[in-house]
C-alpha cells in the first residue's frame, strides 16, 4: 500500500496506548509523532450541537462517575451502536474473533438524549487491518428509547465533492484537548491517497476552511444526503496530521462498501425508525433545549432552565464537559428554583465529565439546570428533553415548553417577562446613570431612550415600571405595576409623569419627563429612603436596570472613587483585593 500504516487513528491516546498495543506503536512510528499525554477530542473547527441524538460516545471507566471518552459512534438500531474497530481491537480483525473477541468490560455508551447504556457484546470486522474494514458493531445490553437510529447509506459510494457533516466528542484542537462536548462540522469528500484506498474508505482534505476529525472522534459518523435524506456514509478512522490542523488528509471506513457485514452483525436490528413507547426525538411531543458555555474561576457555575408542561411523562437532562487534565464539573437539577448543591431532584457528580438525569412525571413549571465548576476551566454542554405534556398556554402563570417565562414563573429571565412569555431584553447603553446614591437615602438620576423613541412611546403609568439593582451576589428590585393609582400626574401630551409612594414605601417619588431638545429620551428621577438590600449593594459590580413595559435599558455603574480608607497594612490589602467531574 506504499507505507506500513496510513498515519494515525483518531481515538484518545489513553486507548491508543492502553488497548492497541503493537498496532498503536506501529502507527506512531509510521507518522513520526509522539503522543505521551492523554488526549481526546471534539471536531476541529466544529461547533457544539444538541442535534444528532443518535450520535453517542464510547466511554472507558466502568461507571458513569469516572468514565472518560474513548471514541464516538452512532446508533444504527435500537440496540446497535456502530464505531471503529481500532477503538476496541488491539491488533487486527482475525485476532479479535471467537475466544479473542473484544470484551465490553469497563466500557459504556452514552447518549446526551438517552443516558448511559451497558454493553452486551462487541463484534469486529474479520478483515480489519487498519484502516481497511475499520468497523465494530456494539450490541447494547438493552434497547435505547426515544432516539431514532440512523439509516445506513445503501445508495452508493459518495461521489468526490459530496458535502458531508462530521459529528464527534473529540478535541477541537491538540492544544485544547477538550473532548467531552458533542460538536459538528462540514467537509467535502475527495479522492483518497497515500496508502488509503477509495475502494474501502471515504476521504476529505482539511486545508483550513470546514472542519476535521481529531482524537476522540474515531468511530464517529460522516453523514451525507445522496437524495434520500441524511444517511451514515462513513465511520471515522484516522488522518495524517498528528495535530489534526491544516493541512490534513482524513479518512473514514466506507459504510456502503461494508453495509452487508454491518447488517449481519446487527442481527436484524436495522431498519427501525423508533425505539420504545416514548415520542421519538424530532417529533412535536419531544422537545429539546440545548445550552452550552464556559466555566472558569471567574464564572464558577452557570444556571439554565426549561419549561415543563402538565402531564409530561419524562424529563431528561444530559451533560458533557471538557476533559482537559485537572478539570472537574458537576450537574445539579431542581424543580421550581435554582439548585445549589442541596437539596436537588437529581445530580451527577464524580470525576468523569458526563452526567445524566432522568425524571419521571416531572412537576410542571420551570426546572433549573446548574453546571458547577469543582476545578479547572473550559466548555460544557447541556441537553434537556421533555416527552409528552399538554399544549403550552401563554398567560396561565405556568412556564411550559416554548416559553421563557409565564407571569411569576420567570425561569431565568433576569429582566422580567413580556406578554408573549419571553424574557424582556435589556439593551446595554440605552440607560445612562447620571447620579446614584443607595443607602440610607436613595437617589437615582438617569436618562433612558434611543434615537427611534421606542421608550418614550410607552406611557410608564399604563405600562408599569421596574427598577433593578444587580450586583454579583444579589438583586434589589422595586416594581410599580401597570395602571397603579399612585401616579399623581399623568400628562402624555407634555411628556410628564409623577408617581408618589404610599405610606411605608421605601421609594417615595418617581418622575418621568421628556425635554424639548431630547424628545426620544426619558429623564428619570427616583428618590426614597431605606430600600431593603440597597445598603449591601457592591458598586464595583453593580448593574442598574430600568424597565418600562416591555422595553428595558441597563447600564453597568462603575464607581471611580470610593470613600477614603485608612492606609494601614490590613485595610490596604483588603482594598487591593459537581454522574463524576460530571458523570
Amino acid at each position: 500500500m506504499g507505507r506500513t500504516a496510513p498515519a494515525r487513528a483518531r481515538l484518545t491516546t489513553r486507548l491508543v496506548l492502553g488497548r492497541l498495543g503493537a498496532v498503536a506503536v506501529l502507527l506512531l512510528v509510521a507518522t513520526g509523532s509522539s503522543r505521551g499525554a492523554p488526549t481526546s477530542a471534539p471536531i476541529v473547527n466544529g461547533v457544539p450541537t444538541g442535534d444528532y441524538p443518535a450520535v453517542g460516545v464510547l466511554l472507558n471507566g466502568g461507571s458513569p462517575e469516572v468514565a472518560t471518552t474513548e471514541c464516538t459512534g452512532t446508533l444504527i438500531g435500537c440496540q446497535t451502536f456502530l464505531t471503529a474497530a481500532h477503538c476496541v481491537c488491539s491488533t487486527t480483525g482475525p485476532d479479535c474473533q471467537g475466544p479473542l473477541a473484544a470484551t465490553p468490560a469497563g466500557l459504556l455508551v452514552y447518549f446526551a438524549h438517552g443516558g448511559f447504556a451497558a454493553i452486551e457484546s462487541i463484534t469486529v470486522h474479520p478483515d480489519y487491518v487498519f484502516p481497511v474494514a475499520d468497523l465494530a458493531v456494539i450490541r447494547l445490553a438493552a434497547p435505547v428509547t426515544a432516539i431514532a437510529p440512523m439509516a445506513l447509506n445503501d445508495v452508493g459510494v459518495p461521489p468526490f465533492g459530496t458535502n458531508g457533516t462530521i459529528v464527534g466528542f473529540g478535541w477541537r484542537s491538540a492544544v485544547a484537548r477538550d473532548s467531552g462536548v458533542k460538536r459538528l462540522g462540514s467537509v467535502v469528500t475527495a479522492p483518497c491517497f497515500v496508502g488509503v484506498s477509495d475502494a474501502t474508505s471515504v476521504c476529505w482534505d482539511f486545508t483550513g476552511p470546514g472542519a476535521n476529525t481529531c482524537e476522540g472522534d474515531s468511530g464517529g459518523p460522516l453523514f451525507v444526503d445522496l437524495g434520500t435524506g441524511p444517511v451514515l456514509a462513513g465511520v471515522t478512522s484516522g488522518g495524517f496530521s498528528a495535530t489534526c490542523v491544516p493541512t490534513d488528509h482524513s479518512y473514514d471506513a466506507d459504510v456502503f462498501v461494508y453495509r452487508d457485514w454491518i447488517a449481519a452483525a446487527a442481527t436484524g436490528d436495522l431498519g427501525t425508525t423508533a425505539c420504545g413507547s416514548l415520542p421519538t426525538i424530532g417529533a412535536p411531543e419531544a422537545i429539546v433545549s440545548a445550552f452550552d458555555g464556559e466555566l472558569a474561576l471567574t464564572r464558577p457555575f452557570a444556571i439554565h432552565s426549561v419549561g415543563v408542561a402538565p402531564n409530561t411523562s419524562e424529563l431528561r437532562v444530559g451533560f458533557g464537559a471538557t476533559e482537559m487534565p485537572g478539570t472537574d464539573f458537576d450537574l445539579y437539577v431542581r424543580a421550581g428554583e435554582p439548585p445549589v448543591t442541596t437539596p436537588v431532584d437529581c445530580d451527577a457528580v464524580g470525576t468523569g465529565q458526563y452526567g445524566f438525569c432522568r425524571i419521571v412525571d416531572p412537576a410542571p413549571g420551570s426546572w433549573y439546570l446548574r453546571a458547577e465548576r469543582v476545578r479547572g476551566e473550559g466548555p460544557y454542554q447541556l441537553v434537556a428533553t421533555t416527552f409528552g405534556g399538554e399544549p403550552s398556554i401563554c398567560g396561565n402563570g405556568l412556564r411550559e415548553p416554548g416559553e421563557d417565562c409565564d407571569g411569576a414563573d420567570a425561569g431565568t429571565c433576569a429582566s422580567g417577562c413580556d406578554a408573549a412569555c419571553h424574557c424582556v431584553q435589556c439593551t446595554d447603553g440605552d440607560l445612562d446613570v447620571v447620579q446614584i446614591q443607595l443607602a440610607p437615602r436613595v437617589f437615582i438620576e438617569a436618562t433612558l431612550g434611543d434615537a427611534a423613541g421606542t421608550y418614550t412611546a410607552i406611557p410608564p403609568a399604563s405600562a408599569g415600571v421596574t427598577l433593578e439593582l444587580i450586583d454579583a451576589t444579589h438583586t434589589v428590585s422595586f416594581v410599580i405595576p401597570p395602571r397603579d393609582p399612585q401616579w399623581v400626574l399623568v400628562n402624555p401630551r407634555r411628556g410628564r409623569y409623577r408617581w408618589r409612594g404610599p405610606t411605608g414605601s421605601a421609594i417615595r417619588r418617581v418622575v418621568f419627563r421628556t425635554r424639548a431638545k431630547r424628545p426620544t429620551v426619558w429623564s428619570i428621577v427616583i428618590a426614597g429612603k431605606n430600600l431593603p438590600g440597597a445598603d449591601t449593594i457592591d458598586f464595583n459590580t453593580l448593574v442598574v436596570r430600568v424597565q418600562v413595559g416591555s422595553r428595558c435599558g441597563e447600564r453597568r455603574f462603575h464607581v471611580e472613587q470610593t470613600p477614603g480608607i485608612p492606609r494601614d497594612a490590613d485595610r490596604s490589602r483588603e482594598r487591593s483585593n459537581p454522574s463524576r467531574g460530571i458523570s
